[in-house]
C-alpha cells in the first residue's frame, strides 16, 4: 500500500510535476496581429500595454502570452474593432444597438 501512496509524494521532480500553460497557437498570434493593425496599434510598447489593460496581465515579449489569455485578448480586441467608427453619445439608451419594445410601438 505505501507504494501505491508514493505516487502522491511531494519530492517527484519528474517533468509532469510541473505543469506550464499552453503557449497561443499561431493562430491566436495572427488574430491578435491582425485586430492590433486593424486598431491602428502598431509598436510593441503601445500592443504590450493595450495587452495589460485588457487582460490584466503585463508581459515583455510574445512569447510569454498563454493560450487562456491570448483568447480573452482577441475577444477584448475584436470588441474594440466593432466600436471602432461607432458614434456614442455618452448615453447608454440612445447608444444601444437593438431595438427595444418601446421602439416598436
Amino acid at each position: 500500500m505505501s507504494d501505491l501512496l508514493s505516487v502522491f509524494d511531494d519530492n517527484d521532480d519528474s517533468e509532469s510535476a510541473s505543469v506550464r500553460p499552453l503557449q497561443m497557437t499561431d493562430r491566436q498570434r495572427s488574430e491578435i496581429r491582425e485586430l492590433f493593425a486593424r486598431l491602428d496599434i502598431p509598436t510593441a510598447a503601445r500592443q504590450f500595454e493595450v495587452t495589460a489593460e485588457l487582460t490584466g496581465v503585463r508581459i515583455s515579449s510574445v512569447g510569454e502570452l498563454d493560450a487562456a489569455t491570448a483568447h480573452r485578448l482577441i475577444g477584448a480586441l475584436k470588441r474594440r474593432a466593432e466600436a471602432l467608427g461607432r458614434v456614442t453619445t455618452g448615453n447608454s439608451w440612445d447608444d444601444r444597438e437593438e431595438e427595444t419594445w418601446i421602439d416598436r410601438l
